[in-house]
């Protein structure tokens, strides 16, 4: 597992200007600590941190580069910023918004950003169905999810988000395979395909895959259903 900041930009050479982004999430680490007394943004031990947070969520950067997509970027459920604000400090070109629903943590995420100079991130303090129903539906190029809901239920958090030919990102643990025979009466009926199952180096993650969903068709106006009912009731 990587453990230091000096073994990013090695690990990741295809993402460049790292005497920019590298301090920029360095800057981050440091406001999550300052903040961990107030706001509970992860249960990783600060030790494992680079490996766990940083390095994985600029794995799945590399991989959406590897994919050819590119701006607007929504994440669902970003806790401390994993990985929409570690994205965004690689990226300070991308329009950015991160879609947390604890208003405190969303707050945080805010002031994170401003820490950072990222003013091209927005948050909303939004359920992920309240999102899927306001001005962001169907808006996003790509929608990343880390470790939010099963795939069935994360799917109908993140879809109607999704603009049609939209790509879905997702990393998931070694239980991927089940999830994704589980999830494909949701696929079908929130207008979406399978992609792609892409590997993340072993030396990077001990994430397995990270599912590629694609939006095919337009989410039917009934989707999201109401705030809770989606993890009652999965499709």
């Amino acid at each position: 597992m990587i453990t230091s900041w000096e073994a990013l930009p090695d690990m990741f050479p295809g993402l460049v200007d790292s005497e920019s982004w590298v301090p920029r999430l360095q800057a981050h680490a440091a406001f999550l600590a300052s903040a961990a007394p107030r706001v509970k943004t992860t249960s990783v031990d600060p030790a494992e941190m680079i490996g766990r947070h940083y390095a994985e969520s600029l794995e799945l950067l590399r991989l959406l580069d590897a994919a050819g997509v590119g701006p607007p970027l929504v994440d669902v459920g970003p806790g401390g910023g994993f990985p929409g604000l570690v994205i965004a400090a690689v990226r300070p070109d991308w329009p950015i918004m991160l879609v947390e629903p604890l208003k405190k943590r969303a707050k945080l995420l805010e002031d994170a950003a401003a820490e950072m100079g990222l003013r091209h991130v927005a948050v909303a303090a939004l359920r992920a169905e309240e999102a899927g129903r306001s001005p962001l539906r169907e808006t996003a190029a790509v929608v990343t999810a880390r470790a939010v809901a099963p795939l069935p239920e994360l799917l109908e958090y993140c879809a109607p988000v999704a603009a049609v030919g939209g790509l879905l990102a997702f990393p998931k643990g070694h239980g991927w395979q089940q999830e994704l025979d589980s999830a494909a009466g949701a696929m079908k009926e929130l207008g979406c395909s399978l992609e792609a199952e892409v590997e993340m180096r072993s030396a990077v993650s001990a994430t397995p895959i990270v599912l590629l969903v694609r939006k095919t068709a337009t989410t039917a106006e009934r989707y999201p259903r109401r705030p809770g009912i989606p993890r009652k009731r999965p499709l």
